[in-house]
């Protein structure tokens, strides 16, 4: 693969094409996730999501993507965000106890997209692992979302009331 291909992939492509990435497409996908040209950003983190779903080729980037936890740009945020739960379900380095705590940081991230994003995230780790559940269900129960507008906060309380319904399903 290569940038021109990745910039005509359609999202109905994108399936099909994560399950033949190799590993020299999962770091050329990774380095893309910091290009300034939208389509091929967003094309990568799209592959490299739905593959993730499939094989743990993206786990040894774990590091690259915690990085993007704490990053000045927000979208770099949301990236870094939503790989690390789709990738949770390969962490047998327990990889995430590192971050956790950057992770949560970002349920009160100062863009709101961010902070739905990650506790929409929230509930994709608890659907591939239980290790985080108490933990994850103790930092969401304290969420009181402030800092937001009326609206956004309603958005999140629910974001929030189905995440806790996923984990509470679990039992």
């Amino acid at each position: 693969m290569n940038t021109a291909e990745l910039k005509t992939i359609t999202k109905e492509q994108i399936p099909a094409k994560a399950k033949t990435l190799t590993p020299n497409d999962i770091q050329l996908l990774i380095n893309t996730l910091t290009e300034k040209d939208d389509k091929l950003r967003y094309n990568a983190f799209l592959l490299l999501q739905a593959h993730s779903k499939e094989a743990p080729t993206v786990y040894p980037h774990w590091d690259t993507l915690a990085i993007k936890l704490t990053n000045d740009n927000s979208y770099q945020r949301s990236l870094g965000v939503m790989l690390i739960a789709e990738n949770i379900r390969w962490d047998k380095d327990d990889k995430f106890a590192k971050v956790i705590g950057k992770f949560f940081a970002c349920c009160n991230d100062e863009k709101f997209i961010t902070t739905r994003q990650t506790i929409q995230a929230l509930a994709t780790i608890t659907q591939t692992t239980s290790k985080y559940d108490q933990e994850i269900k103790d930092n969401l129960t304290k969420m009181t979302f402030s800092g937001y507008k009326e609206n956004q906060r309603q958005l999140l309380n629910k974001d929030k009331a189905a995440t806790l319904k996923v984990l509470n399903n679990k039992k």
